[in-house]
């Protein structure tokens, strides 16, 4: 662990289980972090858990489809660590169906969640970011972000446009020395979605997805990777 790595303070939403828990627990050797997700009871566990193995990390519970708890997220975290130093927007659910068969409030809360979300913690976290010309932004969203699939219209729609936001956001704040970069990973093996885990022959863990990020959180001052498609080899038990 380094001091230059310790000042970095890094923000992680939906870290109360999946890909979320596996970055946080990735990232607690190194870095101080401010950890989000509904349920404060999994998240008080797991910054129990991760501060008992030496890390320095706070836990704010936050309801990310609420524009005044993000708010409240974004300024706990600064008061808490002094800054955020690397936004990672993690939180996202699906709900999937034929297009003529969705309901509108679902397509509606699959945007709010997975789009309109990230926007506002990006949002807020900027304004400071900027002053110090740096900071980063990591959004996971997915290989539905660049493919299309059967059932998938909202949640396909939700990542085609948070990598469109991905994008010009990129553009917007490159000048201040802030990298921003969208992960798209192919099937992860959580419960996302409702639908139980299960050891597919093509499928990524969790931690495929923490250790991409961290090799992200980790990336030179000088450098921004753009965008990162993260595919699963076929599993050795399946080979």
């Amino acid at each position: 662990m380094t001091d230059t790595k310790r000042e970095k303070v890094v923000l992680v939403t939906g870290a109360t289980r999946g890909i979320g828990h596996a970055i946080a627990e990735n990232l607690a050797d190194a870095y101080p972090l401010v950890i989000t997700g509904r349920s404060a009871d999994q998240l008080n566990a797991l910054k129990k858990k991760l501060n008992d193995a030496g890390g320095k990390v706070e836990a704010i519970p936050a309801d990310l489809t609420s524009s005044d708890e993000i708010q409240a997220l974004v300024e706990g975290a600064i008061r808490s660590m002094g800054r955020v130093d690397c936004l990672i927007n993690n939180a996202g659910m699906g709900i999937f169906g034929r297009v003529d068969e969705i309901q509108e409030k679902d397509f509606r809360y699959v945007l709010e969640l997975n789009l309109l979300a990230p926007y506002l913690l990006t949002k807020a976290v900027l304004p400071d970011m900027i002053t110090r010309k740096s900071g980063q932004v990591i959004n996971i969203s997915s290989v539905a972000g660049l493919n299309g699939f059967k059932g998938g219209g909202a949640y396909a729609a939700s990542k085609f446009a948070l990598n469109g936001f991905t994008e010009s956001l990129r553009e917007d704040v490159k000048e201040f020395g802030i990298a921003v970069t969208a992960v798209c990973p192919g099937g992860v093996r959580t419960e996302f979605g409702g639908s139980p885990a299960a050891v597919r022959d093509f499928v990524l863990e969790p931690e495929d997805v923490a250790h991409t990020v961290r090799y992200l959180v980790d990336e030179s001052e000088t450098a921004n990777t753009k965008l990162i498609e993260l595919k699963p080899r076929r599993r050795p038990d399946f080979r």
